[in-house]
């Protein structure tokens, strides 16, 4: 899918391009999951060369961020679906050149609707690609910071699960494995966060870059070194989410092993327990017809009598030395 933005009624309208000529006063492109018609209907109006899937998911560096002629290359790697069960790394290329924008994605990352929308009702008459590819920064640096809020609040949820009373009916088994669950996710979703916010530092890193043939505004240079400062400050925010999240899960592995330990500790009070019961009903079951006990009329009574004295004594004796 091709849709080509152009300035018209005072705002960046946007309309799909199936087989005709793209508009010449076009100012932005954006190409969604395009095929091969598409790539060849965008590199025969630019001028410039549309990298394929492939190209785009590599991670050397000098393949993400390059400039071929006036076309100046960037791709990052967004987070997408924060907010699903499923989050996944997108891969979003953005090429300036010749004032105009082209932007090629296979996924619809937040930002990209939210800036369209918000530039269909108002915009400047003399908009060009490199001040919408600001807005479009903008856009994923505050989804960033929006997600590593939410993030941190649910990360604050667990500690308090975790750390509070346990709630009388509550399954410990299953409380702890839900707990686990949770981490693991946050844990995963930090991670990508992490990796989208290193790719768009060195994104910005190099669009603040002069190069000659493709110079940037004073303004935007501006606005690339205040979203530098906001991506490194939530970088540090996401290290910090991060250690946070091994701690919790150190301290629910150490909970867990503390409930183990408990329940190997109330079978082995149970053995010591029952152990002297079980010496005197081994020795009064072994009927031998010597046993001046066999013919004592109380003899029944009295072992019963001290099988339960000899358990009722650890047990005080254990609760004596607090060890239950």
């Amino acid at each position: 899918m091709l849709n080509a933005y152009v300035f018209s009624d005072g705002g960046l309208k946007g309309s799909p391009v199936a087989e005709g000529p793209i508009p010449a006063e076009t100012v932005w492109l954006d190409l969604i999951s395009p095929t091969e018609a598409d790539d060849t209907l965008a590199e025969a109006f630019a001028g410039i060369s549309v990298p394929t899937r492939e190209e785009m998911g590599e991670i050397e560096q000098s393949s993400r961020l390059y400039i071929d002629g006036e076309a100046r290359y960037m791709t990052a790697s967004l987070l997408c679906g924060a907010d699903t069960p499923t989050p996944v790394m997108l891969a979003v290329t953005f090429i300036v050149s010749r004032g105009r924008l082209i932007t090629v994605r296979y996924g619809e990352p937040r930002a990209f609707p939210s800036v369209s929308g918000r530039l269909s009702k108002s915009c400047p008459s003399g908009i060009t690609g490199e001040i919408i590819l600001i807005d479009l920064l903008e856009a994923i640096v505050d989804r960033a910071a929006d997600v590593l809020e939410q993030i941190g609040a649910d990360v604050e949820r667990i500690s308090k699960r975790i750390f509070e009373r346990d709630q009388g009916g509550e399954n410990a088994n299953q409380r702890y494995r839900a707990i686990l669950s949770h981490i693991g996710r946050k844990e995963g979703l930090v991670s990508y966060a992490r990796e989208s916010l290193a790719s768009l530092q060195r994104l910005l890193s190099f669009l603040g870059t002069e190069t000659e043939g493709a110079a940037v505004s004073k303004d935007s240079k501006a606005s690339v070194k205040s979203m530098s400062r906001d991506v490194s400050g939530l970088s540090d925010y996401a290290a910090f989410i991060g250690d946070k999240l091994q701690f919790l899960l150190d301290a629910t592995i150490g909970l867990v092993s503390l409930e183990q330990n408990n329940i190997i500790k109330i079978f082995a009070v149970l053995s010591v327990v029952l152990m002297p019961p079980t010496l005197i009903a081994s020795i009064y079951g072994m009927n031998f017809h010597n046993m001046p006990e066999l013919d004592f009329a109380y003899g029944y009574p009295l072992a019963l009598c001290g099988m339960v004295v000899s358990g009722i004594l650890p047990y005080v004796f254990f609760k004596w030395r607090r060890w239950l």
